[in-house]
């Protein structure tokens, strides 16, 4: 897959391509669904299957006092495009200035003129242009004047539900891992890197990785998690509490990663945390020998848990 950015549009000379347009935050089954009709077309068409997203993500531009949270990182989210085999994404800068475009401008001059699209797909709900005045009857209007062709897609799942970043979101902040997962079609995972604690971990007996996130992700329900860590292309066990760590009295927010599979130093190193499953609520404990005793549980459970 190779990757364009807003900049390098006027330059782009490559085949007429079918595009899925979208945020794709977390890349869900139904942006799944969206890019592989896509690429079905792409292939009955002759043409290149492509993404057009945007980064930022709107939301940070046009209401930045309100941000959700994010299901993936830019970097993710490149990864997981690349899995889908793709030819292109086309990444727009997402800016004031554009956010001011008026539909049919952003149609004419960025979609028809500098890349030579040949067919949209898109949600059932889309909307672009300025305020999100357009809708899919203006897309296909649109169409009609600039020669492409244009597949709304609704996104359900199985039991007949709209699949949405914005549910995916509201599971997560619930911690209801298996759901996140059949939603997203994988585990639910934050990339950070670590950093220099407090060591309480070490003194307890499970030296913990500290993890300061590279994303406003979306932050789980407080708690205890088994889960995955991704480490320098390894895929270890581990144990994650999300939260403030009420026992010690520390007021800040903290990720602490013990890593059941790996006895290291990782202070400056990245990783990578997938929550599989919430094991229990953040607790106060009475004293330093009670926490030890519910950690242990928390690592036996983890490892009946995660093969």
């Amino acid at each position: 897959m190779k990757v364009i950015y807003s900049n390098e549009f006027k330059e782009f000379d490559g085949q007429r391509s079918a595009i899925a347009i979208g945020s794709f935050d977390g890349i869900h089954r139904g942006h799944q669904a969206v890019i592989n009709k896509t690429k079905e077309i792409a292939r009955e068409n002759n043409l290149s299957p492509a993404v057009f997203s945007f980064e930022p993500h709107p939301r940070q531009v046009l209401s930045p006092d309100h941000i959700p949270g994010f299901i993936t990182s830019p970097e993710q989210k490149v990864r997981l495009l690349t899995d889908l085999n793709i030819d292109y994404y086309f990444c727009q800068e997402f800016t004031k200035k554009f956010a001011k475009k008026d539909f049919e401008e952003f149609v004419e001059n960025i979609l028809y003129k500098s890349l030579n699209i040949g067919h949209i797909v898109v949600g059932e709900d889309f909307s672009f242009g300025r305020g999100g005045s357009g809708n899919i009857e203006d897309l296909k209007e649109l169409g009609e004047k600039f020669d492409f062709s244009v597949t709304p897609l609704s996104i359900i799942n199985n039991h007949g539900d709209k699949i949405s970043s914005t549910k995916i979101r509201h599971l997560i902040s619930r911690g209801e891992m298996d759901e996140v997962k059949g939603l997203l079609g994988r585990y639910y995972t934050m990339a950070g890197k670590v950093v220099h604690g407090d060591a309480r971990g070490a003194k307890l007996g499970f030296p913990t990785a500290n993890l300061s996130l590279n994303t406003d992700y979306v932050l789980p329900a407080k708690g205890v998690y088994a889960g995955y860590v991704n480490y320098n292309g390894n895929r270890l066990r581990g144990v994650a509490n999300f939260g403030h760590n009420p026992t010690f009295t520390v007021g800040e927010y903290r990720i602490e990663v013990f890593i059941i599979d790996l006895n290291k130093n990782l202070y400056g190193e990245d990783l990578e945390f997938s929550l599989v499953k919430y094991i229990r609520p953040e607790k106060k404990f009475d004293n330093k020998n009670d926490l030890i005793e519910a950690i242990k549980q928390d690592v036996l459970y983890s490892k009946e848990v995660l093969c």
